[in-house]
């Protein structure tokens, strides 16, 4: 029920959008993309973050094989067969193309090509030495001009400044639902939420939080509490009912749609230091430690997060916590590391699930057999 009224609502943000002559930028919802620079040219964001069923998946193959990543092919069957509740995709104006990995690069290719849905091209390089942010730089001013020649006129530096500061302050409210003590799928709802609305909605979240604190007394209960790493768990992925229901509860989501996004802010010490607003930009990038594009320490970055949010849960709690690794299938990002991954936490006492899945409903009830044997262990 929340999917198909969070979906409703967007539709319905989104057309009060175009119906204001907005343009509607979409792009696979990954780290690196300046959406403040969208959001200064006066245009709308639009991150794909929805998980596809059997249905989905199987209209991306007449343009790419079975074995590419389940969210790729979701995406792919979103634009193709456009559901009734994902009607929204209709009103978008580009794709924005970024080299998160190379499902990302060809489905947006994809896309572009086959829906009437003109593209832009953002890349980013994989390494953070002074080469890579000087590079970086150059792709951030080249996007700002492709901005500028679609609205026809400059985007001056201080609107830039103004949607950083914007969304920085939103970013470091969403922070807070982190500490909350509700269930983790009350926390999923709310990281959703925000990837789709981003700033709109910061009133709303300041009140959720403030209404919420005042009856911060949930703990799980009886459920085991986990960190969710690896993948995202996606608008309309059925995932999160499953562990809710095999007696977990997610206290931590180490993902883009969690951890990764809200952490990427300024120090007010930066914002006063940095008056150019691309430099800004450069420097969270270089500050993005725990990005995928931080070849070769990624790896290592997120193992010493998640050992240290393991001591310190422990710690304050009293509750030792466990890790599900997700991976969406043929997701070569997560899923070339798990065996690793798995055998460098539980070296130092972390029990580990990796859970590579795709979004079959048929594989539902094996999943659930997996969780709850992983919730017996813990």
């Amino acid at each position: 029920m929340h999917s198909l009224d969070l979906l409703s609502e967007f539709t319905s943000f989104i057309e009060q959008k175009k119906a204001q002559g907005k343009k509607i930028i979409a792009f696979l919802s990954h780290d690196n993309v300046p959406e403040e620079l969208i959001d200064a040219a006066g245009f709308v964001p639009l991150r794909l973050v929805f998980a596809g069923d059997d249905s989905l998946m199987n209209a991306s193959h007449n343009f790419l094989p079975p074995s590419t990543c389940s969210f790729a092919q979701s995406c792919i069957g979103f634009f193709s067969l456009k559901p009734n509740m994902y009607r929204f995709l209709d009103y978008v104006d580009y794709i924005l193309l970024s080299n998160h990995c190379v499902s990302d690069i060809v489905v947006s290719e994809i896309i572009s090509q086959n829906f009437n849905v003109e593209r832009l091209d953002f890349y980013v390089s994989y390494t953070r030495n002074n080469n890579a942010l000087k590079y970086y730089k150059i792709e951030l001013e080249q996007f700002r001009k492709e901005l500028e020649k679609i609205k026809g006129e400059k985007i001056p530096d201080e609107k830039i400044r103004e949607s950083i500061i914007k969304y920085n302050e939103f970013k470091k409210t969403l922070a807070k639902v982190k500490d909350l003590q509700i269930k983790g799928s009350e926390k999923l709802k709310i990281y959703q939420k925000a990837m789709l609305f981003g700033p709109q909605i910061q009133s709303e979240l300041e009140e959720f939080i403030a209404q919420t604190k005042e009856k911060n007394d949930y703990m799980g209960n009886n459920a085991k509490n986990v960190i969710l790493t690896g993948c995202s768990i996606f608008i309309g992925d059925y995932l999160m009912d499953l562990i809710e229901e095999s007696g977990g509860n997610i206290v931590f989501f180490d993902s883009w749609v969690g951890y990764n996004y809200y952490t990427q802010t300024f120090s007010q010490e930066i914002l006063d230091k940095i008056s150019d607003p691309i430099d800004l930009l450069v420097k969270r990038f270089e500050n993005n430690v725990y990005g995928d594009h931080t070849v070769p320490n990624s790896l290592d970055e997120r193992i010493a997060l998640i050992e240290n949010y393991v001591n310190e849960f422990q710690k304050e709690h009293g509750i030792k916590l466990g890790v599900i690794n997700h991976v969406i299938k043929f997701c070569d990002h997560f899923a070339l590391f798990q065996s690793l991954f798995k055998d460098k936490l539980q070296d130092i006492g972390i029990q580990v699930l990796n859970l590579e899945r795709d979004y079959s409903r048929s594989i539902r009830g094996q999943l659930s057999t997996r969780i709850e044997a992983f919730m017996e262990m813990l």
